[in-house]
């Protein structure tokens, strides 16, 4: 049984597919008025809402963006007296699921919510955004996705590389194949050459039996390189063959290997700037731009900030079995309004660690930040820049953490790597 909100002014327009879901055992609720739609979208958990866009009061799709910011997970199909195509467009764009005309036959809505409410809504898949730019881009690398082209996926730590290539491997041909990830960054140049290309019985000490390399394992399939401009000169050379040959070489082995992977490269650094610098080679950096992909910081989309709060909050809730069903007033306009140095990872570390702190159904800013970060606001003294109180919570990290930089990163929910190169930042500023 599913709970279906219809969105509608009046029972006129709907009367004969309210009756069918009913008949089928679907829960069925009805909101008349804004407010009245907009306290069941927020409290209540509804697995397919029906926006009669013709409602009166309900200002068609200025509703249907509010709609969608206080249920983002929820399916929405927009009905319209007329056909509009523009507006349908504009409907699909902002994530309603579908857009009919009110004169559809009961049984063909009917047919449609059943596939809806069967069918994980598109927003549940590996990459979320509001952003209309990403949004694009999404629908874009869907047509790339389709082709065995190397791609190279830069921006800041945290802002969700590894996932977007998740998402590129899902919507390929391979996504039947592995997907094997590795962190150029994580392994020495020994041991990081044994992992890509693997090795023979015998090949150096304590190689007793073979190992298959990570390009072997992913064969079929998709092998990420993340933090590709980590990995030292030597290997980059032995890394533009396997691209350019398709074939790799165990280490101790006496032929090469066939395999058949798409690579995807990630990096947090200006990689151009390293090709200037002579620490990554020019031609490498050619064979892996084919397709050259940006992820924005999470600061300059902030529409995400409120997207993904909302779905980390529901997420831990969750699996931590809280009564946590989302933000006190105001919050979540804070949350936007915050520089979030460590991205889509820091988010989620504050949005888990509120989840398990907050004291009844709805996270507070006391929740989300310790009261020492949060700058308070006087009568006639203006509130820190961002970027001092940025300053002012890592130090402090590092005050608690007694100077341990791992610890710290965890303490503020970034990477070692994001926190090192602030405090690079910060001493070459004079700052500390």
């Amino acid at each position: 049984m599913a709970k279906i909100l219809i969105i509608d002014s009046s029972h006129a327009h709907l009367a004969g597919l309210v009756d069918q879901l009913l008949a089928s055992g679907q829960e069925v609720r009805l909101a008349h008025e804004p407010s009245q739609a907009e306290k069941l979208l927020q409290e209540e958990e509804n697995d397919l809402v029906i926006f009669n866009l013709e409602a009166e009061g309900f200002d068609r799709l200025r509703f249907l963006e509010k709609a969608l910011l206080l249920a983002p997970f929820t399916p929405v199909i927009c009905l319209s007296g007329q056909a509009d195509l523009e507006e349908a467009v504009d409907a699909v764009k902002l994530g309603a699921l579908d857009y009919k005309l009110l004169s559809t036959s009961s049984e063909t809505l009917a047919e449609l919510i059943s596939v809806a409410i069967k069918k994980p809504h598109a927003l549940e898949g590996p990459f979320l955004t509001a952003n209309p730019s990403l949004k694009n881009l999404l629908f874009r690398l869907k047509d790339v996705a389709r082709s065995d082209a190397t791609i190279l996926i830069t921006g800041e730590s945290g802002t969700g590389k590894e996932v977007l290539a998740r998402f590129i491997h899902q919507e390929s041909p391979r996504n039947k194949g592995p997907f094997i990830a590795i962190n150029c960054a994580a392994l020495p140049e020994h041991l990081l050459e044994s992992e890509l290309f693997g090795y023979e019985k015998g090949a150096f000490s304590g190689a007793f039996t073979r190992k298959m390399g990570k390009f072997e394992l992913a064969n079929g399939g998709t092998l990420l390189l993340d933090e590709i401009t980590e990995m030292p000169l030597a290997l980059q050379a032995k890394l533009l063959r396997v691209l350019q040959e398709g074939e790799v070489d165990r280490l101790g082995g006496a032929y090469p290997v066939k395999v058949d992977v798409r690579v995807i490269a990630t990096t947090n650094r200006d990689i151009e700037a390293e090709v200037a610098q002579g620490r990554f080679r020019a031609d490498l950096y050619f064979r892996l731009n084919v397709i050259p992909v940006k992820l924005p910081p999470l600061r300059e989309r902030p529409e995400d900030i409120k997207l993904l709060a909302l779905h980390f909050c529901r997420e831990f809730a969750n699996r931590y079995e809280r009564p946590v069903k989302g933000f006190a007033e105001g919050v979540l306009e804070r949350l936007a309004q915050y520089h979030w140095p460590g991205n889509v990872r820091e988010l989620k570390n504050v949005i888990e660690r509120a989840v398990l702190l907050a004291q009844g159904p709805w996270i507070t800013l006391k929740d989300l930040f310790p009261e020492e970060f949060r700058p308070k606001a006087r009568e006639g003294l203006p509130l820190k820049p961002l970027k001092e109180v940025e300053k002012e919570m890592i130090l402090k990290a590092l005050k608690a953490a007694n100077g341990n930089r791992t610890k710290a990163a965890e303490i503020l929910g970034i990477s070692v790597r994001t926190l090192r190169n602030k405090l690079q930042l910060y001493r070459q500023a004079g700052l500390i």
